[in-house]
């Protein structure tokens, strides 16, 4: 901030050539009678664009009835002249100077006022806004006014919103994000596990046939049970058997068999297990029986509907017109060649007891997770392997791990969406893309996913785009507070200050520059003190601009002095800060800055 553009120097207004011409004259050497203010001053930059708002007052018996007056507004960055910008020109005139002007009463004067706009540049943050001025008669006669000064730089704070959010816990890795929206893993409680075999039977009997006991899947079941007894981190909790009878002949016999069927296994699996010295089998309650159907029609149903047997519709169509089992029984039999192939593939297949074995596996500590995520993933169920990759240890891990959650389950929304959050978080802003993408492939209005696609366009500038997802993430019924902040940011970003604070549902750095620029400057300091403190230079900043505002220099320099021993880019920042103009006089103020 350099001390030629903080204070406002005297008019400086010089006669340059020109002819004698009496109107001419006059107006040059009384040109210091003339007003001119400039609202506000210094400039403001908003929404990326410096407005200018400008009030000429001619005196009266100064603006000569045949002159025409030019106005040529310049904004020139640190006092150099080749390094300008140029506003369009303005143009008042006498009341006999012929043209189509807005014309200045000769006896009365009168005011002029004049608003433009430019696009901001921040090499302009700190410069001067003049004004040049020539004026000239009707007949040609011409003289200059070389340049007025009207206002000193152009504050820029609504330009710290980007790194409010990095202060506010947002992303940035080379691009400036805003606030994603990952999904919660909590960690899964312990499973049951359930492994099971069938035994068959011949049509009416219950016996159990000994090629039935030593087929592989008994065996292996039986391996489980005792393997399953000997580990320490599983529990075994019961071994069930549900035995059926298929749907044909009479129901009194059905019966029987369920029963005798059901009794029997139970015998010859409990002599099976007999010869293994397993401790909890000696407990009655841990083989048992479960209660079944005398006929199995549901079976039935579900193995008709998944078999690709001719006609199978006109036996689901007895199924669903009669309820009565003789009926079903008697009307199916009509069907003669229907009924060969149920007799043959199917009603076999319903003759059975299921055995079915039941353990819980110990709780693996969170440690034990994240080592089994790296060594051998296989050997987390589901719900682990999301979980241990939500907790693995770096953004790396973490991002492996989910990449190998959704090569397992791709087709699980939840991995893809928080796959692209760490993605993003690493800059990887096109892949997080094409993940959040496969997302929305699944489920058109996923709310992460369009808040968090939101965030991505907002990292490269379309706010437009932005948000629109982040409209279609509050529609499709997000509730996450990280999808309001981003939708305070980009207000902020569009000078719609009073609405963004509306939008920030709790204490933030952008929420206080959002009150800050609303001017609700009470209301931010107040929330920059709730806050408390940060670890972030620019939150100390933000709280010297607010002190500024309410002038409160000790605050100032107390607040920058912190900023700046946290981040030392800060103090070239606010060399330069229009904010800081009032105080640019006191010593205590300058030695922060230089």
């Amino acid at each position: 901030m350099k001390k030629s553009i903080i204070i406002l120097s005297s008019l400086l207004i010089a006669a340059v050539f020109f002819t004698g011409c009496n109107p001419l004259t006059k107006m040059v050497k009384k040109a210091g009678e003339v007003e001119f203010k400039t609202t506000p001053n210094p400039l403001e930059m908003h929404a990326n664009k410096v407005p200018i708002d400008v009030k000429v007052t001619f005196p009266p018996k100064y603006f000569g009835k045949t002159v025409k007056l030019v106005i040529t507004p310049a904004l020139i960055a640190d006092n150099n002249t080749s390094n300008e910008v140029l506003f369009k020109t303005q143009t008042v005139i006498g009341e006999k100077f012929e043209d189509n002007y807005k014309q200045i009463s000769y006896k009365e004067g009168g005011t002029f006022s004049f608003q433009d706009t430019i696009a901001y540049d921040s090499k302009y943050r700190a410069s001067d806004l003049e004004l040049r001025f020539q004026i000239s008669t009707q007949k040609g006669k011409s003289a200059n006014i070389t340049k007025v000064k009207i206002a000193d730089g152009i504050i820029t704070t609504p330009e710290l919103v980007d790194a409010g959010m990095t202060a506010d816990g947002g992303l940035k890795r080379g691009t400036v994000l805003g606030k994603m929206v990952a999904v919660p893993v909590t960690k899964p409680e312990v499973r049951m596990e359930t492994e099971s075999a069938k035994i068959y039977f011949d049509l009416q009997k219950s016996t159990v046939k000994r090629s039935e006991l030593k087929k592989e899947e008994i065996q292996n079941l039986e391996k489980s049970i005792k393997e399953a007894a000997q580990d320490p981190d599983k529990e075994l909790k019961n071994i069930k058997i549900a035995s059926y009878a298929s749907p044909d002949g009479p129901q009194d016999l059905n019966e029987e068999l369920v029963n005798e069927r059901g009794n029997n296994s139970k015998k010859a699996f409990d002599k099976v297990l007999s010869k293994e010295n397993i401790e909890q089998i000696e407990n009655a309650n841990f083989l048992t029986r479960e209660t079944t159907p005398a006929e199995d029609w549901d079976g039935f149903k579900k193995m008709v509907e998944a078999s690709d047997m001719e006609d199978k519709d006109l036996v689901l169509r007895v199924l669903s017109m009669y309820s009565d089992p003789d009926t079903r029984e008697a009307e199916i039999k009509k069907l003669a060649a229907v009924y060969d192939n149920l007799r043959k593939d199917i009603l076999p297949m319903l003759r059975r007891a299921e055995i079915k074995f039941e353990y819980q596996g110990r709780a693996k500590t969170d440690d034990e997770l994240k080592n089994m995520l790296k060594s051998n993933p296989d050997g987390l169920y589901q719900e682990e392997l999301l979980y241990a990759a939500s907790i693995a240890d770096g953004c790396a891990a973490k991002e492996e791990g989910y990449k190998t959650y959704t090569s397992k389950y791709p087709e699980d929304w939840k991995g893809w969406n928080n796959l692209a959050v760490i993605q993003a978080k690493h800059g990887n802003l096109s892949d997080a893309k094409t993940s959040f993408e496969k997302v929305l492939s699944k489920n058109a209005d996923n709310p992460p996913a369009l808040n968090n696609l939101g965030v991505i366009a907002l990292a490269e500038g379309d706010l437009d785009k932005a948000w629109d997802y982040f409209e279609r993430a509050e529609n499709a019924g997000c509730k996450s507070p990280n999808l309001h902040y981003n939708k305070g940011v980009i207000l902020i970003k569009k000078a719609q200050y009073s609405a963004a604070v509306a939008e920030f549902e709790s204490d933030s750095f952008n929420k206080a520059l959002a009150q800050t620029l609303a001017g609700n400057n009470e209301d931010a300091i107040a929330t920059l003190n709730n806050i408390g403190s940060s670890e972030y230079g620019i939150f100390y900043y933000l709280k010297a601009v607010t002190a500024a505002r309410a002038d409160k220099v000790d605050d100032v320099i107390e607040n920058l002095k912190i900023a700046i021993t946290k981040e030392s880019s800060l103090k070239d920042y606010a060399r330069d800060d229009a904010e800081f103009l009032k105080f640019i006089d006191n010593s205590a103020f300058r030695g922060v800055i230089e």
